[in-house]
Protein backbone atom coordinates (compact mmCIF):
# COMPACT_ATOMS: atom_id res chain seq x y z
CA UNK A 1 0.00 0.00 0.00
CA UNK A 2 3.39 2.51 0.82
CA UNK A 3 4.33 1.42 -2.69
CA UNK A 4 0.79 2.57 -4.45
CA UNK A 5 0.63 5.79 -2.10
CA UNK A 6 4.32 6.75 -3.58
CA UNK A 7 3.57 6.23 -6.80
CA UNK A 8 0.42 8.03 -7.10
CA UNK A 9 1.78 11.10 -5.62
CA UNK A 10 4.61 10.52 -8.31
CA UNK A 11 2.42 11.07 -10.96
CA UNK A 12 0.65 14.34 -8.87
CA UNK A 13 4.05 15.55 -8.28
CA UNK A 14 4.96 16.09 -11.68
CA UNK A 15 1.84 16.69 -13.83
CA UNK A 16 1.10 20.41 -14.08
CA UNK A 17 -1.73 21.60 -11.42
CA UNK A 18 -2.63 25.22 -12.97
CA UNK A 19 -5.93 25.16 -14.50
CA UNK A 20 -6.64 28.23 -16.84
CA UNK A 21 -9.52 30.00 -18.05
CA UNK A 22 -11.31 29.30 -21.61
CA UNK A 23 -11.06 25.52 -23.37
CA UNK A 24 -10.11 22.80 -20.62
CA UNK A 25 -6.24 22.09 -21.30
CA UNK A 26 -6.97 18.41 -19.89
CA UNK A 27 -8.28 15.03 -21.79
CA UNK A 28 -7.39 11.21 -21.48
CA UNK A 29 -8.47 8.00 -21.03
CA UNK A 30 -10.17 5.82 -18.62
CA UNK A 31 -9.65 2.11 -19.44
CA UNK A 32 -11.10 -1.02 -17.31
CA UNK A 33 -11.19 -4.39 -18.56
CA UNK A 34 -12.42 -7.76 -16.17
CA UNK A 35 -12.88 -11.20 -17.25
CA UNK A 36 -13.68 -14.53 -15.22
CA UNK A 37 -14.46 -17.75 -15.96
CA UNK A 38 -15.72 -21.23 -13.94
CA UNK A 39 -15.83 -24.83 -13.95
CA UNK A 40 -12.61 -26.60 -15.53
CA UNK A 41 -10.57 -23.11 -15.30
CA UNK A 42 -11.28 -21.15 -12.75
CA UNK A 43 -9.54 -17.90 -13.45
CA UNK A 44 -10.24 -14.41 -12.90
CA UNK A 45 -8.20 -11.31 -14.13
CA UNK A 46 -8.91 -7.51 -13.85
CA UNK A 47 -7.02 -4.59 -15.64
CA UNK A 48 -7.36 -1.04 -15.25
CA UNK A 49 -5.19 1.85 -17.53
CA UNK A 50 -5.55 5.24 -17.03
CA UNK A 51 -4.04 8.88 -19.26
CA UNK A 52 -4.71 11.76 -18.30
CA UNK A 53 -3.07 14.64 -20.79
CA UNK A 54 -2.77 18.37 -19.70
CA UNK A 55 -1.58 20.61 -22.60
CA UNK A 56 -1.62 24.67 -22.87
CA UNK A 57 0.34 26.92 -25.42
CA UNK A 58 3.74 25.38 -25.99
CA UNK A 59 3.70 22.36 -23.13
CA UNK A 60 2.34 18.77 -22.83
CA UNK A 61 2.02 16.74 -20.04
CA UNK A 62 1.15 12.98 -20.05
CA UNK A 63 0.34 10.63 -17.00
CA UNK A 64 -0.67 7.27 -17.62
CA UNK A 65 -1.13 4.90 -15.24
CA UNK A 66 -1.63 0.51 -15.57
CA UNK A 67 -2.64 -2.43 -13.62
CA UNK A 68 -3.16 -5.97 -13.71
CA UNK A 69 -4.23 -8.98 -11.66
CA UNK A 70 -4.99 -12.50 -12.44
CA UNK A 71 -5.97 -15.00 -9.94
CA UNK A 72 -6.03 -18.59 -11.17
CA UNK A 73 -7.85 -21.35 -8.82
CA UNK A 74 -7.10 -19.15 -5.56
CA UNK A 75 -3.78 -18.61 -6.73
CA UNK A 76 -2.61 -15.10 -7.80
CA UNK A 77 -0.48 -15.75 -10.90
CA UNK A 78 -0.06 -11.66 -12.03
CA UNK A 79 -0.06 -8.46 -10.46
CA UNK A 80 1.41 -5.19 -12.27
CA UNK A 81 1.71 -1.79 -11.60
CA UNK A 82 3.05 0.68 -13.61
CA UNK A 83 2.88 4.77 -13.49
CA UNK A 84 4.81 7.11 -15.52
CA UNK A 85 5.21 10.59 -15.96
CA UNK A 86 6.41 12.42 -19.42
CA UNK A 87 6.67 16.46 -19.99
CA UNK A 88 7.30 18.35 -22.92
CA UNK A 89 7.80 21.49 -24.10
CA UNK A 90 7.71 22.64 -27.98
CA UNK A 91 10.58 24.84 -28.62
CA UNK A 92 9.93 25.02 -32.56
CA UNK A 93 6.91 23.70 -34.46
CA UNK A 94 7.98 20.34 -35.08
CA UNK A 95 10.83 20.11 -32.45
CA UNK A 96 10.86 19.83 -28.40
CA UNK A 97 12.54 18.49 -25.26
CA UNK A 98 11.15 16.17 -22.69
CA UNK A 99 11.47 14.80 -19.40
CA UNK A 100 10.05 11.16 -18.43
CA UNK A 101 10.01 9.37 -15.16
CA UNK A 102 8.53 6.00 -14.37
CA UNK A 103 8.33 3.09 -11.63
CA UNK A 104 7.04 -0.42 -12.44
CA UNK A 105 6.39 -2.96 -9.34
CA UNK A 106 5.76 -6.40 -11.48
CA UNK A 107 5.58 -8.90 -8.28
CA UNK A 108 6.38 -11.63 -10.88
CA UNK A 109 9.30 -10.20 -12.80
CA UNK A 110 12.02 -11.00 -10.29
CA UNK A 111 12.49 -7.63 -9.68
CA UNK A 112 10.97 -5.50 -6.52
CA UNK A 113 10.74 -2.09 -8.41
CA UNK A 114 12.33 -0.87 -11.90
CA UNK A 115 12.24 3.39 -11.42
CA UNK A 116 13.66 4.83 -15.03
CA UNK A 117 14.19 9.05 -15.67
CA UNK A 118 15.20 10.17 -18.85
CA UNK A 119 15.52 13.83 -20.37
CA UNK A 120 16.13 14.23 -24.26
CA UNK A 121 15.10 15.87 -27.71
CA UNK A 122 11.95 14.89 -29.37
CA UNK A 123 10.63 15.76 -33.29
CA UNK A 124 7.27 15.16 -34.56
CA UNK A 125 8.15 13.38 -37.97
CA UNK A 126 4.55 13.36 -39.17
CA UNK A 127 1.32 15.82 -38.47
CA UNK A 128 -1.48 15.91 -40.57
CA UNK A 129 -5.52 15.42 -40.14
CA UNK A 130 -5.16 11.82 -39.74
CA UNK A 131 -1.41 10.57 -38.68
CA UNK A 132 0.90 12.17 -35.92
CA UNK A 133 4.57 10.45 -35.58
CA UNK A 134 7.17 11.72 -32.61
CA UNK A 135 10.27 10.31 -31.96
CA UNK A 136 12.68 11.25 -28.61
CA UNK A 137 16.00 9.83 -27.44
CA UNK A 138 18.21 10.68 -24.74
CA UNK A 139 20.05 10.34 -21.75
CA UNK A 140 19.01 8.52 -18.53
CA UNK A 141 19.22 6.16 -15.68
CA UNK A 142 17.59 3.02 -14.36
CA UNK A 143 17.41 1.37 -10.52
CA UNK A 144 16.14 -1.87 -10.35
CA UNK A 145 15.98 -4.17 -7.22
CA UNK A 146 15.45 -7.93 -7.24
CA UNK A 147 13.19 -9.71 -4.94
CA UNK A 148 15.74 -11.68 -3.18
CA UNK A 149 17.34 -8.56 -2.23
CA UNK A 150 20.06 -8.91 0.53
CA UNK A 151 21.06 -5.68 0.52
CA UNK A 152 23.61 -5.91 -2.74
CA UNK A 153 21.52 -6.82 -5.46
CA UNK A 154 20.62 -3.16 -6.89
CA UNK A 155 20.95 -3.14 -10.11
CA UNK A 156 21.74 0.63 -11.62
CA UNK A 157 22.77 1.60 -14.92
CA UNK A 158 23.28 4.58 -17.17
CA UNK A 159 20.49 4.18 -20.06
CA UNK A 160 20.05 5.53 -23.53
CA UNK A 161 16.13 6.41 -24.11
CA UNK A 162 14.82 5.87 -27.58
CA UNK A 163 10.86 5.99 -27.93
CA UNK A 164 8.18 6.38 -31.01
CA UNK A 165 4.43 7.11 -31.09
CA UNK A 166 2.72 6.37 -33.83
CA UNK A 167 -1.05 7.39 -33.74
CA UNK A 168 -3.48 6.95 -36.90
CA UNK A 169 -7.06 8.19 -37.56
CA UNK A 170 -8.15 4.73 -39.18
CA UNK A 171 -11.95 6.71 -39.59
CA UNK A 172 -14.07 9.27 -37.16
CA UNK A 173 -14.69 6.12 -34.98
CA UNK A 174 -11.60 3.98 -35.10
CA UNK A 175 -7.54 5.01 -33.79
CA UNK A 176 -4.70 2.54 -33.96
CA UNK A 177 -1.63 3.82 -31.97
CA UNK A 178 2.18 1.84 -31.83
CA UNK A 179 4.13 2.69 -29.04
CA UNK A 180 7.71 1.85 -28.94
CA UNK A 181 10.19 2.38 -26.23
CA UNK A 182 14.32 1.26 -25.42
CA UNK A 183 15.82 2.10 -22.95
CA UNK A 184 19.27 0.55 -23.58
CA UNK A 185 21.85 0.39 -21.00
CA UNK A 186 25.36 -1.58 -20.63
CA UNK A 187 24.07 -3.98 -18.00
CA UNK A 188 20.45 -4.52 -19.51
CA UNK A 189 18.17 -3.51 -22.05
CA UNK A 190 13.96 -2.96 -21.56
CA UNK A 191 12.03 -2.54 -24.52
CA UNK A 192 8.46 -1.88 -24.67
CA UNK A 193 6.06 -2.36 -27.80
CA UNK A 194 2.11 -1.55 -26.93
CA UNK A 195 0.40 -1.83 -30.11
CA UNK A 196 -3.36 -0.73 -30.03
CA UNK A 197 -7.13 -0.32 -31.77
CA UNK A 198 -10.16 1.91 -30.14
CA UNK A 199 -12.99 2.38 -31.14
CA UNK A 200 -15.63 4.65 -30.09
CA UNK A 201 -19.34 3.21 -29.78
CA UNK A 202 -21.31 6.11 -28.14
CA UNK A 203 -20.27 9.40 -26.90
CA UNK A 204 -16.86 9.05 -25.08
CA UNK A 205 -17.21 5.08 -24.57
CA UNK A 206 -16.14 2.83 -26.69
CA UNK A 207 -13.70 -0.30 -27.09
CA UNK A 208 -9.66 -0.56 -26.96
CA UNK A 209 -7.40 -3.60 -27.75
CA UNK A 210 -3.96 -3.73 -26.90
CA UNK A 211 -0.88 -6.22 -27.22
CA UNK A 212 2.13 -5.03 -25.09
CA UNK A 213 4.70 -6.96 -25.12
CA UNK A 214 8.28 -5.89 -22.79
CA UNK A 215 11.41 -7.80 -23.69
CA UNK A 216 14.40 -7.40 -21.08
CA UNK A 217 17.67 -9.11 -22.21
CA UNK A 218 18.93 -9.88 -18.67
CA UNK A 219 16.66 -11.43 -16.25
CA UNK A 220 16.70 -13.56 -12.82
CA UNK A 221 16.80 -16.84 -12.56
CA UNK A 222 13.80 -18.88 -13.83
CA UNK A 223 12.27 -16.05 -15.55
CA UNK A 224 11.32 -15.07 -19.30
CA UNK A 225 12.81 -12.61 -20.93
CA UNK A 226 9.54 -11.13 -22.72
CA UNK A 227 6.10 -10.68 -21.09
CA UNK A 228 3.13 -10.46 -23.17
CA UNK A 229 -0.27 -9.44 -22.48
CA UNK A 230 -3.19 -8.91 -24.56
CA UNK A 231 -6.16 -7.16 -23.06
CA UNK A 232 -9.46 -6.02 -24.18
CA UNK A 233 -10.77 -3.06 -22.07
CA UNK A 234 -13.76 -0.61 -22.17
CA UNK A 235 -12.48 2.45 -22.10
CA UNK A 236 -14.27 6.21 -21.41
CA UNK A 237 -12.60 9.26 -23.05
CA UNK A 238 -12.71 12.82 -22.45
Amino acid sequence: MTRLTLLALLSCFCAPTIAQEGSSPWSGDAELGFVASEGNTDAKSVSANATLIWEKDAWKNNSEFQTLNTESAGVRSAERYFVANRLSYTFSPHNYLFNYVSWEDDRFSGYKYRATIAFGYGRRIIENDTMLWDAEIGPGYRRAELLDNAGDDVEEDAILRMASNFRWELSPTATFEQKLAVDHGEENTVSKSTTSIKTTVAGGVGLKIAYLVQYTSDVPANKVHADKQTTVTLVYSF
